[in-house]
């Protein structure tokens, strides 16, 4: 009993300084250090060039973006996560690695035998990095779109959209539900291609990344990414936007106007949202608030942030299975089913 108190306050405290160590350590964080730095000089620049320096000057020192109950909630999850990640929900971390290894076993127990290499071909480094990118970055549209489009998980991702002012921690707010099963996804995505590759080209073959992140992301974070999640409005452009989100295009999706909401899904690219119809390209600064509407003043509690969208993704299930019940036959509610 005192080990498993000793190792959970262990994990506490480990999680605690995580986002410590991302900050200053880990180029896979959207809140890395490097990106930060390269992401206001750009904004610096954007407004400088518009004529507009003393904008940025006055976003840059908005105690209502850095210091308002938003951003402190948005502060006090990037802590919590991975304390929760490492103890309460440490079960439901899938580990790529796993997935990798399954693969390759599974695929060579039923006969099927890859042409294997030794792997070190940088051309072969290249085309995995190039291929998790696109995939990690179709995996995340797909699982931001399925966020939007049941309503019961609709609830949990209220969670992100309930910010009403956007700063680099905001990338982070996100419901503990969303992050496990998001995370279980891309993990597996990783996994299964990965072990593709080393059962065709041999173990020895590895990513090409910079500061521990995928080289294409850390391209796309180091032109900045991180603004995505900030009050800086800065639009690449039509002729980019068709093919990559932009800071504003994300803005845009946070946006509170109804002809925003559902638009701009993707992490990176835009390729997703062209060609399946949710692309929202901005004609100038079309967005003034953030949030959710009249529900967002509730999300300014860490207790609603973490428990409501339970209670209320629960009421959904329940009228989902009342409404599918057959005429005469008893209905009962998803708990005592």
């Amino acid at each position: 009993m005192l080990d498993w108190i000793a190792d959970t306050v262990a994990r506490l405290i480990a999680g605690a300084f995580f986002p410590l160590k991302e900050f200053l350590l880990d180029g896979g964080s959207r809140y890395f250090w490097l990106y930060c730095v390269t992401g206001l000089v750009i904004a610096a620049y954007g407004y400088r060039r518009h004529g507009t320096a003393r904008e940025f000057e006055t976003a840059l020192k908005d105690k209502n973006v850095w210091a308002s109950q938003s951003a402190l909630n948005d502060y006090a999850i990037i802590v919590i996560a991975p304390m929760l990640r490492l103890t309460i929900f440490s079960w439901t971390v899938l580990n790529w690695k796993t997935v990798s290894a399954f693969t390759v076993k599974t695929l060579t127990s039923f006969g099927v035998a890859g042409t294997v290499t030794d792997g070190t071909a940088v051309g072969l480094g290249v085309v995995l990095t190039l291929v998790l990118f696109i995939a990690d970055d179709f995996a995340r549209w797909f699982m931001h779109t399925i966020y939007h489009r049941i309503p019961e998980l609709w609830e949990f991702h209220k969670v992100h959209h309930s910010a009403e002012v956007l700063n680099f921690a905001t990338a982070e707010r996100h419901h503990p539900v969303e992050l496990m099963t998001s995370g279980a996804v891309i993990a597996l995505v990783h996994g299964l291609i990965n072990g593709l590759f080393i059962w065709a080209f041999g173990d020895k073959l590895t990513v090409t990344t910079l500061a521990g992140a995928n080289i294409f992301l850390f391209g796309f974070n180091i032109a900045g990414g991180v603004l995505r999640h900030s009050p800086f409005w800065i639009s690449f452009g039509p002729r980019v936007e068709r093919w990559v989100i932009s800071p504003a295009m994300h803005q845009i999706h946070h946006s509170d106007k109804e002809q925003h909401f559902d638009r701009n899904m993707g992490s990176s690219l835009a390729i997703w949202d062209r060609l399946f119809g949710s692309l929202h390209i901005p004609q100038g600064r079309e967005v003034e608030n953030f949030g959710i509407g009249p529900e967002t003043a509730e999300f300014r509690s860490l207790a609603v942030i973490y428990f409501k969208p339970f209670v209320a993704a629960y009421g959904l299930l329940q009228r989902r299975f009342v409404k599918a019940a057959p005429r005469g036959e008893a209905r009962t509610s998803p708990a005592s089913a």
